[in-house]
């Protein structure tokens, strides 16, 4: 990575090796202490499906232990089921029920406590495979992630060095245009669902065949008889069957809902199954007005470049690959012809000029050297041709008119790793850090640019209460907002120092992020306040210091009940002013 020549805690292993999966999931390391530097990466959804494998993993042994490696069998005489008292009944028929196993055992009855216990296997197995969790490029796009993110996030002084900024960017611009994670991460569930609806179905049908209901769609089951109805044969763990095969679908249910929820977070659909910030990014413009990042929005078109991609890597891809290949196994290169064709129209345009003019030039010499006997008729004929030669040169520039450079449309970045880390890391990281860290990588204003608004905030004379209200932040602000609607928005929290010491705020009725103080007038103030979400402190804001006028007689008569903090500012200003003035005459 272009961290990992400055970056200690980024550690290069000369043979990487890879984990199991699921250690990845609970992120082992972590837990240890000997892997700091990382993310938890997996969030409910992943650790979720852990879960419900290691769950079926669990029915699939009991079954095991309850039932034994054999399924026990036990037949007597047919005339034992109706009537007891004869004296076969009485007769141990053990290895009778031993020779009636194949006969009367269905392969439900003989095979379902293995069939769980290969289901589980297959479940856990597929965690151990490095498709997305323990692959190695995987752990590298988010520890190259996690380095920028802890860095910004601390205020190291390294963040102002222009080298390391252009680093980082160049970084994000790998995380921005590719797909890696993404791809991943639907393969993984893609295959971890398919593998949850065949068990699921094949779970089924034994489960039915242990039912009294009658239903056997495959056509297993038994008649219970042996030795052409002469015993008639028993399944003691049949309920115990029908029982843990209605839990494991259950859980396989479940297990298959929660993968195509991951499924679909992959899908990359704005604001639908967990792919919040992808609405958030959006919203982003730069200085200029122009969005910085190209987020499709309509799911329509999200699915349909989704099936074409899938049909693409399908049907096209392997055509590809295997053009690829046979040029490489022929060793077929580009030949001088070939990279003659792609030499610059411009270079061939200005060739073609100045074979023109040298031809010209020729012509004129030419004339000059000629005869006195023939200049009238080569005059003749140079008038007649030089309008010709003159017109054809006009009509071809005529022609040759500038054409703009093609540019290639920006492709849609949601599927790009970059938000696939930002969205998988919102389920474990509080979603008000992650748009505040997006405020650090993007030309954006950020929450430490709100300032006391002068103009709005304002002075009430009835109760000699001061209302501050702070300028807005622009987009962050609004998103900051919209995340936490349902928790109240934004909150300025603070407080005034004064001559009477700490002064708490309170909430206005109009405006919850207005702060009222009943303050004394004459009096000067510090104003001390941060931004809060969450009962955090998301920014801290620059302290105001202000003066309350003594007497408030004449801003009454010009602005009402309510003076604005203005008027304050520009008169202690002028007092200021007055009284530097008056020191500085005296000391004269």
């Amino acid at each position: 990575t272009l961290f990992n020549s400055s970056v200690p805690s980024l550690k290069q292993k000369k043979h990487p090796k890879q984990k199991m999966a699921f250690l990845d999931i609970l992120n082992i390391p972590g837990l240890l202490g000997t892997d700091l530097h990382a993310f938890k990466r997996a969030n409910v959804y992943d650790k979720l499906d852990l879960g419900l494998a290691g769950f079926v993993a669990l029915i699939g042994v009991s079954v095991l232990i309850l039932n034994g490696f054999s399924s026990p069998l036990t037949c007597v005489p047919a005339g034992c089921s109706s009537s007891g008292t004869s004296t076969n009944c009485a007769l141990d028929w053990t290895y009778q029920s031993g020779l009636c196993k194949n006969e009367v055992l269905s392969l439900p009855d003989a095979n379902f406590h293995y069939l769980l216990v290969v289901l589980a296997l297959l479940l856990v197995g597929l965690l151990t495979v490095p498709i997305y969790w323990g692959s190695n490029a995987s752990k590298e796009l988010f520890d190259n992630f996690y380095y920028i993110w802890a860095k910004l996030k601390n205020g190291d002084e390294e963040c102002k060095d222009v080298e390391w900024k252009r680093r980082m960017h160049f970084v994000l611009d790998q995380l921005k245009s590719g797909n890696s994670l993404t791809t991943r991460y639907a393969l993984y569930h893609g295959v971890a669902l398919v593998l949850d609806l065949v068990a699921l179905v094949v779970v089924g049908l034994y489960t039915l065949n242990f039912t009294d209901l009658g239903l056997d769609p495959l056509g297993l089951a038994t008649d219970g008889s042996c030795s052409n109805g002469a015993f008639t044969c028993n399944i003691p763990n049949r309920n115990l069957f029908k029982w843990f095969g209605v839990l494991t679908s259950l859980v396989l249910v479940g297990k298959a809902i929660v993968n195509l929820k991951c499924l679909l977070f992959s899908l990359g659909l704005p604001g639908l199954f967990g792919r919040n910030f992808l609405i958030y990014a959006n919203q982003l413009n730069d200085n200029s007005g122009e969005g910085i990042y190209n987020i499709q929005t309509n799911p329509i078109m999200v699915l349909l470049q989704t099936l074409l991609v899938v049909l693409k890597l399908i049907f096209i891809a392997p055509i590809q690959w295997l053009v690829a290949f046979c040029k490489f196994y022929a060793r077929k290169t580009d030949g001088p012809k070939e990279i003659i064709k792609r030499l610059s129209a411009t270079n061939i345009r200005a060739e073609q000029k100045e074979t023109k003019k040298v031809e010209k030039e020729a012509k004129a010499l030419e004339t000059e050297a000629s005869g006195d006997d023939d200049a009238a008729v080569k005059k003749g004929d140079a008038k007649k041709e030089k309008p010709k030669e003159i017109e054809k040169p006009k009509e071809e520039e005529k022609k040759e008119e500038p054409v703009s450079t093609p540019l290639v449309a920006r492709p849609a970045q949601n599927w790009s790793d970059l938000f696939f880390i930002i969205d998988i890391l919102s389920y474990n990281i509080d979603p008000c850090d992650l748009i505040l860290f997006m405020t650090k990588i993007n030309p954006v204003p950020g929450l430490e640019n709100k300032k006391v608004s002068v103009d709005i905030s304002y002075l009430d004379t009835a109760t000699t209460t001061m209302v501050v209200s702070h300028t807005d932040a622009g987009v962050i602000e609004g998103l900051l907002d919209t995340e936490l609607a349902t928790e109240g928005g934004l909150q300025i929290v603070g407080w005034l120092e004064g001559p009477t010491g700490i002064m708490w705020s309170q909430k206005t009725q109009d405006n919850p992020k207005n702060l009222a103080f009943a303050v004394s007038l004459g009096s000067t103030y510090e104003l001390v306040s941060a931004v809060y979400g969450r009962g955090r402190m998301l920014a801290r804001l620059q302290n105001f210091t202000f003066q309350c006028p003594q007497d408030t007689k004449k801003q009454m008569k010009k602005y009402g009940q309510n003076i604005p903090l203005s008027a304050f500012i520009s008169q202690s200003l002028f007092q200021k002013f007055s009284s530097d003035q008056g020191s500085q005459q005296k000391n004269e």
